[in-house]
């Protein structure tokens, strides 16, 4: 169950938003209450309900989550981020909090580090019978002593949590002196959530619990003793693709992201894909690349990102 607590100002004070969101794999619609803080936003979700929001429609198949080539570029994403790890931060010993198919870990393995991830119990069989990576449940999570970890990833994963704040109490405590966080969040103040509205891409209702704003993010992490030491882009594939199926949404906005389930092909392809929305946002490309290409130019020169990433480290006492 999602803690009601806003994970920013640790307050409850959240306003209804007269907006419906639509999930995109079934097509309910959600509200998504906004706080008063202005760091943060969450997604309605009832408490009871039988369906599940992730399954084979949301992680694809065994082979990938997206088509063939699509996936080579989805992997070498990854990887780019690992060098980028590894360069940066020498890590020995990591732990990835939601790791999914564990790209990242797997090449810091191929480096020679030791790595560990915890995936959610919701996660497709084969994500969790990663036989690549030490996968920890909770109860072995907490037998590891303080300070374990120089590097800990959770990347693109905050916003699925129900109580981000223990999350990063857990981080902070296994953390080593000299360790570094990674976080990397869907940005909702970016020009592309902003103008997008409820066809944002990165809003991904209901499976974004909460959605964050670069300056909450910063004051949470504050808040539960970090110092937060860079602030980047979250990467062109993340911040050009959400500029681009977020204006296509535009033009169909009761059937989101119907481009990017083309391109996941596999199960996500035949799962009930809506072919007349499809064509409409393809057809509406010659106005939605440009636009979009400006949109993320933008960005890049005002440091509004459509996603972030955080580095933080422990504050010192």
């Amino acid at each position: 169950m999602t803690n009601n607590t806003c994970p920013v100002c640790q307050r409850v004070q959240w306003s209804a938003t007269t907006q419906s969101c639509t999930d995109y794999l079934t097509q309910h619609s959600f509200q998504v209450q906004t706080c008063q803080c202005g760091g943060c936003y969450h997604t309605e979700v009832p408490e009871t309900t039988d369906t599940d929001y992730y399954g084979t429609a949301y992680y694809n198949s065994d082979k990938g989550k997206f088509s063939p080539l699509v996936e080579q570029i989805f992997r070498w994403n990854h990887r780019r981020n690992a060098d980028f790890f590894y360069t940066h931060f020498s890590p020995r010993k990591v732990l990835e909090i939601g790791c999914g198919r564990a790209y990242i870990l797997q090449a810091l393995k191929a480096k020679g580090c030791e790595v560990y991830c915890v995936e959610s119990s919701q996660a497709a069989e084969w994500i969790l019978a990663n036989s690549t990576v030490i996968g920890l449940d909770d109860v072995q999570l907490a037998k590891f002593p303080q300070q374990s970890f120089d590097l800990i990833i959770i990347w693109h994963v905050l916003e699925h949590l129900p109580d981000p704040v223990s999350s990063l109490q857990r981080a902070h405590h296994l953390l080593t002196e000299q360790g570094n966080l990674c976080i990397s969040v869907p940005n909702r103040s970016s020009f592309q959530a902003r103008l997008t509205q409820c066809c944002w891409f990165h809003l991904d209702v209901p499976r974004h619990l909460f959605h964050f704003t670069r300056e909450g993010l910063q004051q949470m992490l504050m808040a539960q003793g970090y110092e937060v030491t860079a602030v980047r882009s979250g990467g062109i594939l993340q911040n050009l693709y959400g500029w681009w199926q977020s204006l296509a949404n535009l033009f169909t906005p009761k059937t989101p992201n119907v481009l990017y389930r083309f391109l996941q092909g596999g199960n996500a392809w035949r799962n009930n894909l809506q072919y007349r929305a499809l064509i409409i946002q393809i057809l509406s490309a010659v106005i939605w690349l440009p636009v979009g290409f400006l949109g993320y130019v933008l960005e890049e020169i005002t440091g509004n990102y459509g996603t972030v990433t955080m580095f933080a480290r422990k504050r010192g006492k």
